[in-house]
């Protein structure tokens, strides 16, 4: 099945006696892969706080929730992207010309693995939902800007 960030964003994350833990907020990514989620919960006081859950805790995953087995106050400092960094960034063609902006990233919800991100090439493009769609081997990830 294919899961979309865009829409699974701010959607709940359960627990196994389906009690709400937070709502989805970032997600983590390595290479091509989904690693994990940043999740916003509310802690004993009431007032937001972030946690995270990785690939191996979930459950089960669709477009409208996420459940998982645990959830972790940190994580080890593991190299990754979060999927925020890569929104809205520009898609560079090899020859230096503007493709267009990040606008969605689409993962396989039983590998995690990434199987395209969606391109708008311009706001109008956003607007009438029309999108360009590009593989994770067509791209490179860079600090700045993404090659493709």
């Amino acid at each position: 099945m294919k899961i979309s960030f865009s829409v699974l964003k701010n959607k709940p994350v359960l627990n196994l006696d389906n009690k709400v833990t937070g709502k989805v907020e970032d997600m983590l990514i390595k290479e091509d892969k989904v690693i994990g989620f940043k999740v916003r919960v509310k802690n004993s006081f009431g007032m937001p706080s972030c946690a995270y859950v990785l690939e191996e805790d979930i459950e089960s995953i669709n477009n409208q929730l996420l459940i998982v087995r645990s959830i972790h106050a940190f994580i080890d400092c593991l190299p990754f992207l979060r999927a925020q960094e890569i929104f809205l960034k520009e898609v560079i063609d090899e020859n230096g010309f503007l493709i267009g902006i990040v606008i969605d990233i689409i993962f396989n919800a039983e590998n995690f693995k990434i199987l395209e991100y969606q391109v708008a090439e311009s706001i109008w493009s956003y607007i009438k939902n029309k999108k360009i769609i590009l593989s994770p081997e067509e791209i490179i990830l860079r600090e700045n800007k993404i090659l493709s």
